[in-house]
């Protein structure tokens, strides 16, 4: 390779520092993400690529260590425990629904090109996971909003989590000591008892040295205490087996317990960008040219995978956790890449024999592309989840933000004690359908033959037999798993609503929270099964499933929606006539974030007052619901009322709004509509 080639760490370090710094001054002159820029510096400096200036691979990716390390950790300060317990039943459950679904595409794509089954298994565990320091680059450099955020980090933490479960255990099947129950059963339990030592040895002893060295009247103690748990934490995760980048995180997370993580995030900034971009331009420094175009096809089929599973996957899960389509489409377009994660579990796939070197250069390949379109993907949600909103039919949106206010409900209170035996209803059922696909995948055969030989039938009918025979088996069992999430979410909704204010507009939407919760934990369900199935099943028969539950979930959403609308007349009707505009109340001081009203369950009223900016424009050119997420369910004025109004339905003084949506949905769109016009409008001049 000609050029200067580095012999050691320092020659490395300046090398690619100097071309980095390069680089991202003519990437931030044309308005580009830095992060392209590191990479297209790592494609520069990296061995494939002819330039006068090669740094060292290996040297390079071990310095890149401690730029991940530093992320992560600057991440975790602004997290803080109790808001990762808010954030676990929507986290969770997302991580779930697009973990599943990723991994059971990523196989299919891996068959479609004639890999082995073990390499289709390990190219979907390799697009499931995202890459949560891209993310914190890309998220610091376009400044999302701390919804938005808390959203994104909540589900990579979850997803990194999740990672390590699946680092376990394909590292076992690859091995040959195979996938059985107690292995999994152990590997969760290990996570857990890891993950409960740390956060309980790091709450007694992190927020205590923090606050010490925070006493002095010097910076030097406080970074270097925080620095020193840092990669404390970072050296416990990895002699455990775990990711450097999970023992970094909590540690953020600890030091941020102490109070002191605002001071410590400006002290940690410098160090987290100079190795930050050590990482990203050690990924671009692995990216070989030839590969792209040897495998072009595949690395195609996989950042499309990537991209629009990615998407579908948690935009949708989002949805059904009660977000708002602006903020789920922004996640869903935030998250659409891969990274760290994905490379320990490819480079394991080629440690232990189980795939070929192949898919380790294609990992690195997807992640870079998928690196370069994460900035403008995110620069472009905004305008893409508006776009979606403002074409939402009314019905459905009408039900998108009823269903939201439900939901944070949901969230606030615990789950009856009928849920718990529901849940565990659920995954019986699941085990064995599971069971009863796997069985039949590796003993229908076998069995037709006994069948044929036993009672005289032809190969052919004592075929159609066990087919026939399965196909009941699986079709009963799974009735009993729809009875299962049919009586979680009945047994949620009811319980939710019991707890929360009664209200004559309440009890019309109880029956239409249910469907919904009974169609998100079937969501759940079904990703789930799909990635656990997806070795013994043939492609086709995973496709139409899917396809046949996309069409299932789809009429019972259009069905909810429906409903709601032959309902939702006759619960404003009430609504409007205990709100009228005689009667209503003054806008007064805006409720907290997170504080609802609680005069009328899902819907909140709001009287426009007479200097607001709203008066005299239309619903549609406000954009009320694209810009907020709440949606306005109904009017009332003198001249009478109006339900579910279109958007060239115009405002006026005084008008009494019902709004429905999420509490921060609420409280922006009462702000949006309490802003004054800027000058009072004068009467046009008369000739």
């Amino acid at each position: 390779m000609p050029g200067l080639i580095a012999h050691n760490f320092l020659g490395d370090l300046a090398i690619v520092l100097c071309v980095g710094a390069v680089v991202s001054i003519v990437f931030q002159k044309l308005r580009q993400p830095l992060v392209v820029g590191y990479l297209v510096a790592g494609l520069m400096v990296g061995p494939y690529v002819p330039f006068p200036l090669v740094a060292g691979l290996d040297r390079i990716h071990k310095l890149s260590e401690l730029g991940v390390i530093l992320l992560m950790f600057a991440l975790g300060l602004e997290f803080r425990v109790r808001k990762l317990v808010r954030l676990a039943p929507t986290a969770g459950f997302i991580t779930v629904v697009q973990v599943g679904l990723l991994i059971w595409l990523g196989y299919v794509v891996g068959l479609e090109f004639g890999w082995t089954t073990l390499e289709s298994v390990f190219a979907g565990a390799i697009l499931s996971i995202s890459s949560t320091t891209i993310i914190a680059k890309a998220f610091a450099e376009q400044k999302v909003g701390q919804e938005l955020s808390e959203l994104v980090f909540g589900i990579a933490l979850f997803e990194d989590l999740a990672a390590v479960i699946i680092l376990t255990v394909l590292t076992a099947v690859a091995t040959g000591d195979g996938l059985t129950a107690r292995m999994l059963v152990e590997t969760v339990g290990r996570l857990v008892l890891f993950l409960a030592a740390l956060v309980g040895a790091g709450m007694l002893l992190a927020p205590r040295a923090i606050r010490l060295a925070a006493r002095l009247d010097h910076d030097e103690p406080l970074i270097v205490a925080a620095v020193g748990i840092c990669f404390a934490f970072a050296m416990a995760a990895e002699m455990a087996g775990y990711s450097v980048a999970l023992g970094a995180f909590l540690a953020g997370v600890m030091v941020a317990e102490s109070g002191e993580g605002e001071r410590v995030e400006p002290l940690v900034a410098p160090l987290r960008d100079i190795f930050g971009a050590v990482f990203f331009v050690s990924v671009g420094m692995m990216l070989n040219p030839a590969d792209l175009a040897r495998y072009w096809p595949a690395l195609a089929a996989l950042v499309a995978v990537v991209i629009i599973g990615k998407l579908a996957g948690v935009g949708i899960a989002s949805l059904l956790c009660g977000n708002s389509t602006r903020n789920s489409v922004e996640a869903g377009m935030a998250m659409a890449q891969i990274g760290e994660f994905s490379f320990i579990i490819a480079g394991a796939g080629v440690q232990h024999a189980a795939t070929r070197e192949f898919l380790y250069s294609l990992a690195i390949a997807v992640s870079a592309i998928t690196t370069f379109t994460t900035p403008f993907m995110i620069r472009a949600a905004g305008r893409t989840g508006k776009y979606i909103d403002a074409r939402m039919p009314a019905p459905l949106g009408a039900l998108q933000a009823i269903y939201d206010a439900w939901m944070e409900r949901l969230r606030r209170h615990s789950p009856p004690a009928t849920a718990r035996r529901f849940e565990i209803f659920i995954v019986a059922a699941m085990a064995a359908f599971m069971a009863i696909v796997i069985g039949y995948e590796f003993l229908g055969e076998s069995g037709a033959a006994m069948i044929a030989s036993a009672a005289g039938f032809t190969p052919h009918s004592a075929d159609l037999a066990v087919k026939a025979a399965t196909l009941g088996l699986a079709a009963a069992i799974f009735g009993l798993i729809l009875r299962g999430t049919k009586g979680l979410a009945r047994s949620l909704a009811g319980g939710m609503a019991r707890a929360a204010e009664t209200g004559a507009v309440e009890q019309p939407t109880i029956a239409d929270l249910g469907r919904m919760l009974q169609i998100a934990i079937l969501f759940a369900v079904i990703a789930v099964m799909l990635a656990l199935t997806a070795p013994f099943l043939r492609p086709i028969d995973g496709v139409v499933a899917l396809i046949a539950a996309a069409g299932a979930l789809g009429t019972l959403i259009w069905r909810s929606a429906r409903e709601l609308r032959e309902q939702l007349p006759a619960a404003a009707e009430l609504f409007l006539r205990r709100f009228a505009p005689s009667e209503a109340v003054a806008p007064r001081a805006l409720p907290p974030a997170g504080e609802r009203t609680s005069e009328a369950g899902p819907l909140v009223p709001f009287q426009i007052p007479a200097e607001s900016r709203a008066i005299g424009r239309t619903l549609g050119e406000l954009d009320l619901r694209a810009l907020t997420g709440a949606m306005v369910v109904a009017i009332s004025r003198d001249g009478g009322k109006v339900i579910i109004p279109e958007a060239a339905e115009v405002l006026r003084e005084g008008d009494t709004l019902a709004l429905a949506g999420a509490a921060a949905s609420i409280e922006s769109a009462r702000e949006m509509l309490s802003a004054r016009a800027q000058a009072p409008r004068q009467a046009a001049p008369q000739t």
